[in-house]
């Protein structure tokens, strides 16, 4: 409990941080939209790679026959949680695409990149994990990588739904 609690405080000193050398001089829409994005981060972060661990490399001798290189293989193999696995992790990327459109103009390939890439450094991290031998419950799971970034995807096309709401709201921000 106590190493989620200094993840935490480590989290929100660099907001700190981040927000004295660079927020304070944007103007109140830039701020709001950043901070609900990197409130947004800290929960995927808690979720995917919490509590942060030093993996010892080679730990883990077996790690690689942990790594799921077979797209949907839980799904078809029909394993307990498979579909639930598949939806959380799409649902979970959804805000990435929808508030990094919001934060600064970004297109849908510029997201399908983003939301590719944040996947496979959580995916990356958690192989290390598994390496180091830190934990067995985290693996590189390449149905992740293909939900993960549907997810952003779709959170994209929901922002293109709302922009007009949006700019409203914009409108209202103090600047």
């Amino acid at each position: 409990m106590l190493d989620i609690i200094l993840d935490f405080a480590l989290l929100a000193a660099l907001y700190a941080a981040i927000y004295f050398l660079r927020l304070r001089k944007r103007d109140g829409r830039y701020r709001v939209w950043y901070t609900l994005f990197y409130i947004y981060a800290c929960m995927v972060i808690c979720v995917t790679l919490m509590p942060f661990q030093i993996a010892v490399p080679g730990g883990n001798r077996l790690f690689l026959e942990e790594i799921n290189l077979e797209p949907f293989r839980d799904l078809k193999r029909g394993y307990l949680g498979a579909k639930t696995g598949i939806a959380l992790n799409f649902l979970m990327f959804v805000p990435l695409g929808f508030l990094l459109p919001a934060l600064k103009k970004r297109g849908i390939i510029r997201v399908f990149f983003a939301s590719f890439f944040a996947s496979l450094c959580i995916e990356s991290v958690q192989l290390l994990y598994c390496w180091g031998g830190v934990s067995n419950s985290r693996i590189f799971d390449v149905t992740d990588l293909i939900t993960n970034t549907a997810g952003g995807t779709a959170g994209y096309l929901f922002f293109l739904l709302a922009r007009p709401k949006l700019r409203q709201l914009d409108e209202q921000l103090p600047s």
